[in-house]
């Protein structure tokens, strides 16, 4: 057999037929699994080079290919062995690409976009000759329809006609329908982040299509393998898709670096024995949870420690061949702050000593501040911080832990207040690979120097939320219902946390606990509205209106910061549902949290809207001391 790397141009612009056999599976790929990820990667690529970035090949796997025999005549074609799944989808996304060329009246792309999908006329004999990709006969009536339709609803107005085309088994139409819309509202600008809003203010339709071209025709590879005829093409298929456990990209690295260290005369025995030895156990290739896919662990580090050394979000996907590239180019390309290796040993050993950072993450009894910020990063939900953390533990700690404290703060303080505010994250991974650039250019790691890259970032996709934004989401808005429940919980647990006195004795949270409603949702029994918001103060006769907006805002304030609180038990729904005067003994009696204490207090005697108020204000005031706003002199 003969492997090649090629580009998508070459593997589709020429004459040719790749068909999927019969005996093939159908077209199985779905938009959270397969579509989305790769539709992100090529995002990523048309992204940077709209940007005028330097965008560098992107491998999008491997396919088999088996020579056919042709009759005299018959345009070459070829069998897909292996890889079915993405040459059908890359055909779904260069289809959609062809039909947006002609919505905005590109004749240039609408050619090169078409001698991508379609074969010429003049150069074949039948009709299904004309694909690119003939896929397997279950998906093939979908196939030519999207094919031949040239718009989305263009091809709704045919399945009207025909339901059999829109079965579950039959993906090919929604695929279709997914990277059209993906791509056309990025050639409109709708998925442009708000920091680029100077950058591509300029940029027309025209540039966008250069780029999508560009990237097309120069970044996107997949890897060709072409059988002989004395390859055994079933047996393969057999070993590529069901036997043995598959390598790790982290295998790939080692036996990259490893085989370079012996090239150069080093001992690898005494680097395997000094650096790498450690790597070989189970923990490190345990599976962990990575935005959302679970990986093996090593595989989670080195992405996160090639992100931080390159300033640069790396795919997941395509991690050996990113760190191939890193390792190969020049040491000058990189900034000053980082120590960045030039031989193969020298990569092994400072993979070693970053990989010992990471693995405190997990274990980060020793180091409060640390182990308070790794468990209130888990309400966040993003790892997408682990490159910017690796670099400065691996820089302060232990000789500035102090300013890595302060630092961590602040990192933190930005997350919760973007959590409870309900700012996106998906910015993240870019965010934090600039403040390590940013950082390396003012060459300092220090906190007030985190302070002043933070406090220049204004659109809502990065800013640092103020006290007025953070205020206005904790009490104006329902905590509860708006954040998912661990999240809501995280913020109890810091409250919890903070108060702690001098004669309160500092244990750990226990497991388990549960977020109560101190005026309960269901309240209509025992909490009736109290007269003076149903009567109308000058008639002392009911109001119905009136009434009617006591009703909303309570709805509102029972979801409230300063109606929920955390129980070490349930109560029982019957208790949890009564008058305060019942509700109030049970909830102190089940929790022993300092979170509670507040209901031994005068305040708390009446338990009304007013007085969820006045707490919700109180606890605020505690959350802008747990988070606080970046100084005023670091923003911009």
């Amino acid at each position: 057999m003969e492997a090649n790397t090629r580009k998508l141009e070459r593997i589709f612009d020429q004459t040719i037929t790749y068909q999927v056999p019969l005996f093939q599976r159908p077209y199985v790929w779905t938009q959270e699994a397969n579509w989305e990820p790769l539709w992100e990667d090529i995002q990523s690529l048309l992204d940077k080079h709209l940007r005028g970035g330097k965008v560098h090949p992107h491998f999008l796997g491997a396919v088999v290919l088996e020579q056919l025999a042709n009759s005299t005549g018959s345009i070459e074609s070829r069998q897909v062995i292996d890889g079915q799944q993405r040459f059908t989808t890359l055909q779904l996304f260069l289809m959609a690409a062809r039909d947006l060329a002609t919505v905005h009246g590109n004749a240039k792309y609408i050619e090169r976009f078409t001698d991508l999908v379609a074969n010429r006329r003049s150069k074949i004999d039948n009709d299904d000759e004309a694909f690119k990709v003939w896929p397997t006969n279950s998906n093939r009536a979908a196939f030519r329809l999207v094919h031949e339709a040239g718009s989305p609803a263009n091809v709704d107005k045919a399945i009207k006609l025909r339901a059999e085309l829109v079965d579950g088994s039959n993906n090919i139409i929604g695929g279709y329908r997914f990277f059209h819309s993906q791509l056309s509202n990025w050639l409109d600008g709708k998925l442009d982040d708000d920091e680029d809003a100077d950058v591509l203010s300029g940029k027309a339709i025209g540039d966008r299509f250069d780029s999508l071209w560009h990237v097309v025709k120069d970044c996107l590879q997949v890897v060709v393998i072409d059988l002989d005829k004395n390859d055994e093409t079933q047996v393969i298929f057999e070993t590529l898709n069901a036997r043995g456990e598959d390598l790790l990209p982290a295998d790939l690295i080692k036996n990259f670096l490893f085989r370079r260290a012996a090239s150069d005369g080093e001992n690898v025995e005494k680097l395997y024995g000094d650096h790498w030895q450690w790597f070989e156990t189970a923990w490190w290739r345990s599976e962990v949870k990575q935005g959302r896919i679970t990986r093996p662990r090593i595989d989670v580090f080195i992405n996160h420690y090639l992100a931080m050394m390159t300033r640069d979000e790396v795919k997941a996907s395509h991690l050996f061949n990113a760190f191939k590239a890193f390792a190969e180019q020049s040491a000058s390309n990189v900034g000053s702050l980082l120590n960045v290796p030039k031989t193969a040993a020298e990569h092994i050993a400072q993979l070693s000593r970053y990989a010992k950072v990471f693995k405190t993450f997990y274990e980060p009894e020793k180091h409060k501040r640390l182990s308070t910020f790794l468990r209130r990063l888990e309400a966040v939900d993003t790892t997408t911080v682990f490159p910017f953390l690796l670099y400065a533990h691996a820089e302060l700690v232990p000789g500035r832990i102090e300013e890595f404290d302060k630092i961590l703060v602040l990192i933190e303080s930005y997350l919760m207040r973007r959590m409870v505010c309900n700012l996106t994250g998906k910015n993240y991974n870019r965010y934090f690979v600039d403040l390590i650039r940013a950082l390396d250019r003012k060459g300092a790691l220090t906190a007030d120097a985190v302070a002043e890259h933070m406090g220049k970032s204004l659109a809502d996709s990065t800013r640092y939320p103020d006290d007025k934004s953070f205020e206005a989401a904790i009490t104006d808005l329902p905590l509860y219902g708006r954040l998912a429940q661990y999240k809501v919980r995280a913020v109890l647990e810091a409250l919890d946390e903070i108060a702690h006195t001098s004669k309160s004795e500092v244990q750990p949270l226990p497991s388990g606990l549960t977020i109560e409603h101190v005026m309960p949702q269901t309240w209509q029994t025992h909490w009736p509205l109290a007269d003076k918001h149903k009567i109308d103060s000058e008639t002392a006769k009911n109001d119905p209106i009136k009434e009617q907006q006591a009703v909303q805002r309570r709805g509102r304030l029972i979801n409230t910061l300063g109606n929920l609180t955390l129980i070490t038990g349930s109560l029982n729904p019957a208790l949890s549902n009564s008058a305060w005067t019942t509700k109030r003994p049970e909830l102190l009696k089940f929790s022993k949290l300092n979170l509670t204490q507040y209901f031994h207090e005068k305040d708390a005697e009446d338990w009304d809207e007013e007085a969820i108020e006045k707490r919700t204000t109180y606890l605020y005031e505690q959350l802008a001391q747990i988070w606080p706003a970046l100084p005023k002199s670091s923003i911009g």
